[in-house]
């Protein structure tokens, strides 16, 4: 349950914005996250009047006389969903509530929000993003008519006025995001086979994410990174650790430090997060788009783009990703006939893993793929650690009328600078991030996948299939397929509401 306190310090000249600034602070349980808000609270240097939402207020380990005028709430977690479906786009009822009364009280100058550990960054951003006002209006009015729904009327009319006002964007800025990260775990959790659940008692049964996937969504969309316990691990791991992070957000600020301690002003009131920046900010996208290569192979980490103009052998592709990675063919995995061996089948893929001089090194691969069977769409590949997510994405641009592109003149000429040949831009376009890259790390891995690709009589036989009478027909007859179905769905490009992160 989320508390609130509120801790009254000297008040700071306030800005023209109006709207009440917060931080974000997401991070691993144990990372560091409540000492860094003891430090928020009790440090008289910032001179901001500072509330601060918390998951559990027990933790926090302060003498009450430290904080004058605090004040605790406590209430339980509600998620609203908004109209569209989108689990991304679900508001929690409580944060609404909680931003909006400390807003309007106007007591305090800064809010910061200890996100729940096992949180996605992205999901808490939204809840503040101008783009999604127009969506939080149009959910208000949903909730409101929406009588059937479990909350009293009285807080269903509440949560509804507050969306049909345009949401927190309309009275809250989103001014930084900041993912704390444990020196001491920080690299192993890239080579553990465990779940969120099995580290955390809270987390419902149905959650299945795991660690290595989370760690990944909290670095790579912050604005800075601290990394923490800097004094528990050596130099080589920190600048190991430092490296990682850098190609997973080249852009965040990094900052390490021992027992959360560094200058607060480096996450109050910086004015850096931007929402369009966080949601492409990511190492893989700007290595695909603006071919960024990080200065950090002197930390031994690297990263390198996989591209290539010829579809997947599908069944061949299967055999080398399967013994090496947990393949999760939907976000959310059926896991109805799967949870008595799904922990085994973990730990025995890491082991392959692990003893794998090709995939051993690999932390991180994301990107998208063509394969010899599904010529009309693309597919989208996620992998963290020892978890390897393959879904369907979107109908390949080739295979659309060109007025079912994005309008933006230069968006459209970078859509054309990736056509080449016959086949249009069909390609596949991995970027892998990980160890020892430099030292024969990538070279193995472009033999790896390059082995999967159609050789060249396997080619013409596709390209010969692709104009027969009825394709789909013919390349099934050529290739065994054992992937999972892809349904087709067609992105609106248009509505700014594209979580495809990239393409």
């Amino acid at each position: 349950m989320p508390s609130t306190v509120t801790a009254k310090m000297a008040p700071a000249p306030r800005s023209k914005e109006k709207r009440l600034p917060v931080t974000l602070l997401s991070g691993f349980l144990g990372s560091g996250k409540t000492t860094l808000l003891e430090k928020i609270l009790t440090d008289k240097n910032h001179g901001l009047r500072v509330g601060v939402i918390v998951n559990d207020v027990g933790a926090l380990n302060i003498d009450a006389a430290l904080i004058s005028n605090h004040d605790v709430t406590r209430k339980e977690e509600q998620v609203v969903a908004m109209q569209n479906g989108c689990i991304c786009c679900t508001l929690r009822g409580d944060l609404l509530e909680e931003v909006t009364r400390l807003a309007e009280d106007k007591k305090v100058d800064y809010l910061v929000i200890e996100s729940s550990g096992v949180s996605e960054p992205m999901q808490v951003a939204e809840t503040f993003s101008e783009e999604f006002a127009e969506m939080s209006i149009e959910a208000g009015h949903g909730l409101e008519k929406d009588e059937k729904n479990e909350m009293s009327k009285e807080q269903r009319m509440r949560l509804a006025e507050i969306l049909k006002a345009g949401g927190l964007s309309k009275i809250a800025r989103l001014d930084t995001c900041v993912t704390i990260v444990d020196a001491l775990n920080f690299m192993q959790d890239f080579a553990t086979a465990d779940f969120i659940k099995d580290r955390q008692a809270d987390v419902p049964e149905e959650d299945d994410r795991n660690i290595s996937d989370l760690q990944v969504d909290q670095v790579e969309f912050a604005d800075v990174v601290v990394i923490n316990k800097c004094d528990l691990v050596s130099k080589d791991v920190v600048n190991r650790i430092k490296g990682t992070v850098l190609n997973l957000n080249p852009g965040a600020k990094i900052i390490t430090s021992v027992r959360s301690s560094f200058d607060l002003k480096e996450i109050l009131d910086t004015h850096t997060f931007s929402y369009e920046k966080a949601a492409l900010s990511s190492g893989w996208l700007k290595s695909i788009n603006e071919e960024i290569t990080p200065e950090t192979e002197e930390y031994g980490i690297g990263t390198f783009v996989y591209r290539a103009r010829r579809p997947f052998h599908p069944r061949r592709l299967w055999k080398t990703i399967s013994k090496v990675f947990v393949v999760i063919q939907e976000r959310k995995m059926r896991m109805e006939n799967q949870k008595m061996n799904l922990k085994l089948d973990c730990e025995a893929r890491l082991a392959s893993k692990i003893a794998s001089p090709t995939f051993a090194p690999l932390l991180r691969s994301k990107g998208f793929m063509w394969l010899a069977t599904r010529p009309l769409m693309f597919g989208e590949w996620s992998q963290a650690g020892v978890m390897l997510t393959v879904t369907g994405g979107d109908i390949w641009r080739c295979e659309m009328d060109e007025s079912e592109w994005p309008k933006d003149p230069k968006v459209k000429e970078a859509i054309r600078r990736d056509f080449e040949g016959k086949w249009g831009d069909r390609r596949q376009e991995i970027v892998f991030i990980g160890q020892q890259m430099r030292q024969g790390g990538e070279k193995r891995l472009r033999k790896a996948f390059d082995a999967c690709l159609l050789t060249d009589a396997e080619f013409k036989d596709w390209e010969k299939a692709m104009i027969a009478n009825k394709p789909q027909k013919a390349l099934n007859r050529l290739f065994d397929d054992g992937f999972e179905e892809w349904a087709i769905e067609i992105h609106n490009h248009e509505d700014g509401h594209d979580h495809s992160n990239g393409h």
